[in-house]
C-alpha cells in the first residue's frame, strides 16, 4: 500500500465519510474532537514509520469532521414538524435534477421564502416538492409552488426520512400548482439547454418509441420509454442502457478526441476534458457519469503530462472527491452501484473472460463484464431493485457490441438535425438498431427464469455475501500458501455472520413491525416467546414475503391472529394463508363482509380457537399484554368504522403499540378514553 499513498489516503477518507454518514447521526462535538485530534497525529507522522499510517488516520478524522461540521441546526426538524399539514406558498431554487414520478415529478428545492397565510416561515430546511402535470424543471431554476406540507413518507424496509435528513429535507410539498418563474442563465444553463435541444432534435428525426430509447442511451434520460419496454429491460438486466454510464462517457471521449486531436494536436486535451464535463452534466450528472468523467479525465490528463495512471488510485480519488463534495452520496444507490460495479469489473472480468474463451470476442467481453458487475453488486440490486436477472449476461452480450455505434450515431444525428430531411434518412438504420435492442429485451424477458423477484434482502445477508466474496477474490490473486487462508476466511466469515444473525434473530427483544404490504394494514408483534399478526394487508404474496423475512425459518406458526376490520385492505392477504394460528381474535360485533369469515373458517379448520373481543377485555399472549379498547358493547356492525377492533399491545419491557385500525371519529374518541397508558 505504501507504493500508492494516494490510494491509501483516498480509501481512508472515503471509508470514514461513509461510516460517519451512515452510522453516526450529526454530532458537532464529535466533529470538533476529530478535528482536534488530527494535529497530534500529523506530528506523530513525522517520527512514526511508516508515516502513511498516521497520516491515513489523520485523514479519516478530517473526514469525520467534514461530516459532523459545521454545526447543524438541531431545531430545523422540530420547526418543520410544527408546520406539517398546513398549506404553504413557496419560492425557491432547484438544487438537483428533477425526477419523473407518477404523471408528474419531484425535485429538491432550496426555499428562499415559505409563507403560510400571512406568516413567513424560515429555517425549516430544504423541501422535496412533488407535482402532477407536464411542468419541467431543471437544476438552477427558480420555482413557485403552492401545496400542502407533509412529513416525508417512510417505508418499513427503508429509513427514507433519515436518508432525506442527510440532505436537510424534513418536509415534502404536495404541490397543487407548480411554476418555473425563471431559468438558470449563463454557463450553468448550457447543460439543460443542450439537453432540451437534443431531445427536440431526436423527437423530430426518430419515430417513437425509438426516440425515447435513443435519448436514454445517449444522455441517460428515461422520459417517454413505454412502461412495458422498461419492465422488459429491467427483467433482462438492460436497464443500465438508459443510464449515463462509464462506457458511454468513454465512447464520447474517444469521439471527441478523434475529432479534435487532428486539429489541435496536444492542445486538444483541455477542450476534451471540458466537453466531457459538459456531456456528463447534460446527462444529469448522475454518480455513474461523474465517476466515469472524473476517472476518464484523470487518465487523459495523466497521458497529456506523460505520467502513468493507476486505475485503483483514480477510482479511490474520484470516490473521495465526490464524498467530500456531497457526503450524503454515501446513501445514494447510484453511487454505490457505480463504484462497486467498476471495482468488480476490474477484478473479475479477466478471469471470467478466460473461462468463456469459447465465445467469439465480440460477445465474450460484454458477457464477462456483465457477469463481473452482477457478482459485485448482487446484494445492492436485491436490496434496492428487488430483482436478480440470470439472463442479463446473455442479453448484454447481444446488445453491448452495438452500444458504441448507437452513442456515436446519436451524437451525429444531433448535428444532422440542422438538415431535417437528411436527419430522418440517417435515422432509419439507427431505428433498426434500436428495434433490435428492444426485441432482445422483449424476447429474453419471456425466457424461463429470466428474472427472480427478491422481496427483501437482509443487511446481514449482504455482509455475509461480501465476507465470502472479498477473501475469495483475494485468494485468487495470492500465492498458494496464503490462498488457502483466504479461501478458509471466505468459508468461515459467512458462517459466523449468519450464525450471529440467527442467534440475534431468535433472541430479539419485543418488536412491532408495520409490514410493507401495499395499500392496507398488517402489523407483526414478535419476541422470543412467539408472534402475533394483526391483519394481513391486501396481498397474499406480499404478506408471505414480509413474514418470511421477519420470522425465523423455524417459526412457521403464529400464537395469535387478530382481524380488526372486514375490508380487503385488512384481510385480503389472508386468502390461502399458509400459516396456522393457535388463536384467532375478531370483533364482538355483527360486522359485514365475507372475506374475513373465510379467513376465520380456514384458521378454525386448522385448530385455531376463536375469541370475540370487546372493549374492556385484557389477555396475555406470546409475551404481550393486549388491552382491548374497541368495539364498545352493542356497537353497530353495519356502520363503517363503528365496531372495528382496536387494541393496545404492551411488551414485557413496558413499551406499547396501539392499533386503532379504521375506527370512525366517534369510536376513536371513546377508545382513546379507555387507554390505560401511552402508545409508543
Amino acid at each position: 500500500m505504501t507504493r500508492y499513498p494516494g490510494l491509501a489516503l483516498a480509501l481512508a477518507w472515503s471509508a470514514a465519510i461513509a461510516g460517519a454518514v451512515v452510522l453516526i447521526p450529526p454530532r458537532s462535538w464529535l466533529g470538533v474532537v476529530a478535528l482536534g485530534a488530527t494535529l497530534p497525529l500529523l506530528a506523530v507522522a513525522l517520527v512514526l514509520r511508516p508515516a502513511l499510517l498516521a497520516v491515513a488516520i489523520a485523514v479519516a478524522l478530517l473526514a469525520v469532521a467534514r461530516v459532523e461540521l459545521p454545526v447543524p441546526d438541531a431545531q430545523a426538524p422540530v420547526r418543520a414538524a410544527s408546520v406539517a399539514g398546513q398549506t404553504a406558498v413557496m419560492t425557491g431554487r432547484i438544487a438537483d435534477d428533477s425526477r419523473a414520478r407518477g404523471g408528474g415529478g419531484e425535485v429538491l428545492v432550496e426555499p428562499t421564502q415559505v409563507q403560510i397565510g400571512v406568516t413567513r416561515i424560515t429555517d425549516i430546511g430544504n423541501l422535496l416538492v412533488r407535482w402532477r402535470g407536464p411542468a419541467n424543471a431543471t437544476y438552477g431554476d427558480m420555482v413557485r409552488a403552492t401545496g400542502k406540507l407533509t412529513l416525508p413518507r417512510d417505508t418499513p424496509d427503508f429509513d427514507r426520512r433519515a436518508y432525506l435528513g442527510q440532505r436537510n429535507v424534513y418536509l415534502e410539498l404536495q404541490a397543487s400548482s407548480f411554476d418555473v418563474t425563471s431559468s438558470e442563465r449563463g454557463v450553468a444553463a448550457i447543460p439543460s439547454w443542450l439537453r432540451s435541444r437534443y431531445t427536440a432534435a431526436l423527437n423530430a428525426a426518430v419515430p417513437p418509441p425509438h426516440a425515447a430509447m435513443l435519448l436514454g442511451i445517449v444522455l441517460g434520460v428515461r422520459e417517454g420509454v413505454p412502461p412495458r419496454l422498461e419492465q422488459a429491460l429491467i427483467a433482462t438486466g438492460l436497464i443500465h442502457l438508459l443510464v449515463l454510464s462509464g462506457l458511454k462517457v468513454a465512447v464520447f471521449a474517444r469521439i471527441i478526441q478523434g475529432t479534435l486531436r487532428p486539429i489541435l494536436g496536444r492542445h486538444a486535451t483541455w477542450p476534451v476534458l471540458g466537453l466531457i464535463a459538459v456531456y456528463a452534466m447534460a446527462g444529469g450528472a448522475t454518480p455513474a457519469a461523474v465517476r466515469a468523467s472524473v476517472m476518464g479525465g484523470l487518465a487523459i490528463a495523466a497521458a497529456h503530462m506523460g505520467r502513468p495512471s493507476h486505475v485503483w488510485t483514480s477510482l479511490a480519488l474520484t470516490a473521495a472527491a465526490m464524498l467530500g463534495w456531497h457526503p450524503e452520496l454515501a446513501w445514494d444507490v447510484g453511487f454505490q452501484l457505480s463504484f462497486a460495479g467498476t471495482a468488480a469489473i476490474i477484478l473479475l472480468t479477466p478471469a471470467i473472460a478466460r473461462r468463456v474463451a469459447f465465445l467469439p470476442h465480440i460477445l465474450r467481453e460484454p458477457f464477462a463484464v456483465t457477469c463481473a458487475a452482477q457478482v459485485g453488486t448482487l446484494p445492492m440490486m436485491a436490496t434496492d431493485f428487488h430483482v436478480i436477472s440470470p439472463i442479463a449476461p446473455v442479453a448484454n452480450a447481444l446488445t453491448l457490441p452495438v452500444l458504441p455505434v448507437l452513442v456515436a450515431s446519436g451524437l451525429v444525428l444531433s448535428v444532422l438535425s440542422l438538415a431535417p430531411e437528411l436527419a430522418r434518412a440517417a435515422a432509419i438504420p439507427i431505428a433498426g438498431l434500436l428495434a433490435y435492442i428492444e426485441q432482445v429485451g422483449y424476447v429474453l424477458a419471456r425466457a424461463p427464469l429470466a428474472a427472480f423477484s427478491i422481496p427483501s434482502f437482509p443487511t446481514w445477508l449482504g455482509l455475509a455475501y461480501y465476507s465470502a466474496l472479498a477473501p475469495a477474490i483475494a485468494g485468487g490473486h495470492t500465492p498458494r500458501p496464503a490462498r488457502w487462508f483466504a479461501f478458509a476466511a471466505a468459508a468461515i466469515g459467512p458462517v459466523l455472520i449468519s450464525t450471529t444473525a440467527l442467534v440475534g434473530w431468535a433472541n430479539a427483544p419485543p418488536q412491532a413491525f408495520v409490514l410493507n404490504v401495499g395499500d392496507g394494514q398488517a402489523v407483526l408483534l414478535r419476541d422470543q416467546h412467539g408472534a402475533i399478526l394483526i391483519d394481513g394487508g391486501p396481498s397474499p404474496q406480499k404478506l408471505r414475503d414480509e413474514l418470511g423475512t421477519l420470522l425465523p425459518p423455524w417459526q412457521r406458526n403464529l400464537d395469535g391472529l387478530i382481524i380488526t376490520a372486514p375490508g380487503l385492505g385488512h384481510v385480503g392477504g389472508l386468502t390461502g394463508f399458509d400459516r396456522s394460528a393457535q388463536a384467532l381474535f375478531i370483533p364482538k360485533a355483527a360486522i359485514t363482509g365475507s372475506a374475513w369469515r373465510t379467513a376465520a373458517l380456514e384458521q378454525a379448520t386448522r385448530g385455531a380457537s376463536i375469541h370475540m373481543l370487546e372493549a374492556g377485555q385484557r389477555l396475555d399472549i406470546a409475551g404481550f399484554g393486549l388491552e382491548v379498547v374497541a368495539p364498545e358493547p352493542g356497537a353497530p356492525g353495519d356502520q363503517v368504522g363503528a365496531a372495528y377492533l382496536a387494541v393496545r399491545a404492551i411488551a414485557p419491557d413496558g413499551k406499547s403499540f396501539c392499533d386503532f385500525s379504521d375506527l370512525d371519529l366517534e369510536a376513536q374518541t371513546v377508545a382513546a378514553s379507555r387507554l390505560r397508558g401511552a402508545c409508543g
